[in-house]
């Protein structure tokens, strides 16, 4: 469940940009023929139906149902007595009861001439069995089809009311660093501080990774118990305020920093500020000269879809070559130097082909 407060300040994403957002993707859906384009939400998933309308469910699952003309509905497997709730922090026209997702679908679709004979299914095949056995065993099940591509395509590049969300968020967890207690001896100090202070500044979601002894093991992992910290450790929080994730981290040292991390720090900003659209290269060292030490690996996450963060590139795959200029971005990299390993990674604004990337802090 989530634990943050979900809220909407209108200030911060107007309706209109949310009303623009679906016309979006109504636009390609016409343009497609496609008569509905149905979107899974839940607490794993909530990114898409979240950008389109504000809604972010803390628990249980719901389904987006988007016409080609209209105000968006919302079939919600929630309780009615939180109707009102959704209501308030969401821009939807309407939000039915559906403890059966799928089914109501097929209702819903049955009720609203004229009846379609495409329907889109954002992830088509990540939608829960048990609500796409209705829709598969209905008259429909013949006429769903994959709208994934077709989300994506309109998905990036950021607008300027998300890379404000994205900044505040970014700013949070900055801020939650610099509350980690000085000279912290075990996790639960630096966690519970952490996770006080990105609450209290609005966070809706706190999701932090640490290695809590980087002479030992440099790799992020959730915790579910205490652990000593050694004398140098990593934290990595990945934050959501007003539906929107941003990831950082940052490497401590109980002590004086070794002069190797400023080194580290000044080539991670100079390679994501060489991000661009047409440069999301699996070769990073190339495109921003040596780095100190060894560049042990490397990811540029975003969002195109349900999840907060998907893979764009990384040292492992080609890049991506629908990830336009202005996409809202993560890069995290992991260094070997050798007074051991360093790792970075915070948001950023991918430039025009040619110009530099913005970062966000």
């Amino acid at each position: 469940m989530r634990r943050g407060l979900i809220s909407w300040s209108r200030d911060e994403v107007p309706p209109s940009v949310l009303e623009r957002r679906v016309a979006r993707l109504q636009e390609q859906m016409r343009a497609a023929e496609l008569g509905v384009v149905l979107i899974y939400t839940s607490f794993a998933r909530p990114s898409a139906a979240a950008w389109l309308t504000h809604f972010v469910p803390y628990w249980n699952e719901a389904l987006l149902v988007v016409f080609p003309t209209g105000a968006p509905v919302l079939l919600a497997a929630f309780s009615k007595r939180v109707h009102d709730w959704i209501r308030s922090v969401s821009h939807l026209g309407e939000v039915r009861s559906a403890p059966d997702l799928g089914r109501a679908a097929a209702v819903l679709l049955k009720e609203r001439p004229p009846e379609p004979s495409r329907v889109g299914v954002l992830e088509l095949d990540a939608l829960p069995w048990p609500v796409a056995e209705p829709l598969v065993k209905s008259e429909y099940g013949r006429a769903l089809v994959d709208a994934t591509g077709l989300f994506t395509a309109i998905r990036q590049p950021a607008d300027e009311a998300e890379i404000r969300l994205a900044r505040r968020a970014a700013t949070i967890a900055v801020q939650a660093f610099k509350a980690i207690p000085t000279n912290a001896k075990r996790a639960s100090e630096l966690l519970s501080a952490l996770e006080r202070s990105a609450r209290l500044d609005g966070a809706e979601e706190v999701l932090p990774r640490l290695a809590p002894d980087l002479r030992a093991d440099a790799t992020l992992r959730r915790l579910e118990g205490d652990a000593l910290l050694g004398e140098r450790f990593a934290v990595e929080l990945s934050v959501a305020y007003k539906a929107t994730w941003v990831r950082v981290a940052r490497c401590f040292c109980n002590g004086t920093a070794p002069q190797s991390w400023r080194r580290a720090a000044e080539w991670f900003s100079q390679t994501a500020g060489c991000l661009n659209e047409g440069n999301l290269a699996p070769d990073l060292a190339a495109a921003s000269g040596a780095p100190p030490g060894r560049l042990a690996a490397w990811i540029v996450e975003t969002c195109l879809g349900s999840p907060p963060l998907s893979v764009a590139a990384c040292e492992q795959a080609s890049a991506r070559s629908t990830l336009p200029a202005g996409s809202l971005a993560t890069l995290s990299l992991r260094l070997s130097l050798d007074d051991g390993p360093w790792l970075g990674s915070g948001p950023l604004i991918l430039g025009a082909r040619g110009e530099p990337a913005r970062r966000l802090i």
